[in-house]
């Protein structure tokens, strides 16, 4: 099959329609921050959906971000198949971020990870319990989703976008749709059957444009072979490449996971969320994988968006002092607990500051004392 290096033009188009249809936010282009581009300045945005009015009282909140090749689409209207979480309490958001024309990576990934600090800093507002957010995205989208869910606190991709630095970015559920996680094997990683729609390798990929190796005889097949070459600039952009993926970053406190792949996916592999899987299992964390037999790269059904609902409101429901994950607070949550807390683990960071403190303390026997 014929194969460009467009950037996964088609599905940027995709990323920008209304799935379900389109509802209107009840806050609306919401600004949380302006930040640099390569020609000026933009203004970043959310659209926030409120639950129902038999909901009251904080409420989880699920956060959207969209797909379109990290260099199109739109948060506007936007929150495709975690819209309809509403019907069950929660609060919806869609996120803007830098895309690759306006800035390489990481500013995609401080975007996201700034519009989380800033709901949780205003979280009174819109009526969110800031202990239980939730993320899911399509694509490109799906991979800064599954990048949030490793690298809670990691320096280098943290940024200071939209402020509420007192709070964190870690988030308690992901959800990625097909998006990519090792943007060095994207060409390595295709099969036939499927085969490739897309030249990741070319210089004018989206992938090379993300981390800003897109002039020409630049790209990342020059990169991936020069991994070990010192001259510059192959070093730092071997190490943007690896600063990407949420792999690199995994570790004991990351967020569970729900995986979709469509099997017949010509612009990103399937081997491409095989290898995310493989590496949760790896690190003992909780993840599964649907892959769907005959879907491409888009709408993966019904069944399986259902089902990544099921995993968000199963997951946000847990105790807060749950920390075993058995269902309840008790004994074994306690030693969990005071083990983690002696040794600094981020599992024991009950109050998302990134640090454990008297105030995790204070929050783990509360959670106790009211039994969740």
């Amino acid at each position: 099959m014929a194969r460009s290096g467009c950037g996964w033009c088609g599905f940027a188009l995709l990323a920008a329609v209304c799935v379900p249809a389109c509802a209107q936010p009840t806050w609306n282009d919401v600004p949380i921050a302006t930040v640099p581009t390569f020609t000026g300045t933009k203004t970043l945005m959310l659209d926030i959906f409120a639950p129902g009015p038999a909901f009251t009282g904080r409420r989880p909140l699920a956060i959207y971000v969209h797909g379109g090749g990290w260099q199109g689409g739109t948060h506007n209207n936007n929150a495709s198949f975690l819209l309809t979480l509403r019907n069950q309490g929660f609060v919806v958001a869609s996120c803007t971020y830098r895309l690759s024309g306006e800035a390489i990576f990481p500013a995609q990934i401080e975007d996201v990870k700034g519009a989380i600090r800033w709901l949780r800093a205003n979280a009174a507002t819109y009526n969110i319990d800031p202990y239980r957010i939730a993320v899911g995205g399509t694509s490109a989208g799906g991979h800064l989703v599954a990048l949030l869910g490793t690298s809670a606190g990691v320096p280098e991709l943290e940024g200071t976008t939209a402020g509420g630095l007192e709070w964190s970015s870690r988030v308690q559920a992901v959800v990625d749709f097909f998006g990519p996680t090792d943007i060095l094997q994207m060409n390595p990683d295709v099969v036939f059957p499927p085969g490739g729609s897309v030249d990741h390798d070319a210089f004018n990929s989206a992938e090379s444009k993300l981390i800003g190796f897109n002039q020409a005889g630049q790209g990342i097949g020059v990169l991936r072979a020069n991994l070990t070459n010192p001259i510059p600039p192959y070093p730092a952009k071997a190490a943007l490449a690896r600063l990407l993926s949420p792999m690199t970053h995994l570790t004991a406190d990351d967020a569970p996971v729900f995986i979709g792949h469509g099997d017949q996916d010509t612009v990103v592999a399937l081997k491409q969320s095989r290898r995310l899987r493989d590496a949760y299992v790896s690190a003992g964390l909780s993840v599964s994988l649907t892959e769907v037999a005959g879907a491409g790269h888009g709408f993966l059904g019904a069944s399986i968006e259902t089902s990544a609902r099921a995993f968000v409101v199963s997951e946000l429901s847990r105790c807060r002092g749950d920390l075993d994950r058995n269902g309840v607070s008790d004994f074994g949550d306690f030693l969990a607990f005071f083990n983690w807390y002696d040794t600094g683990d981020l599992r024991a960071d009950l109050t998302l500051d990134d640090t454990t403190d008297f105030g995790d303390f204070l929050a783990f026997f509360d959670a106790l004392d009211s039994g969740c």
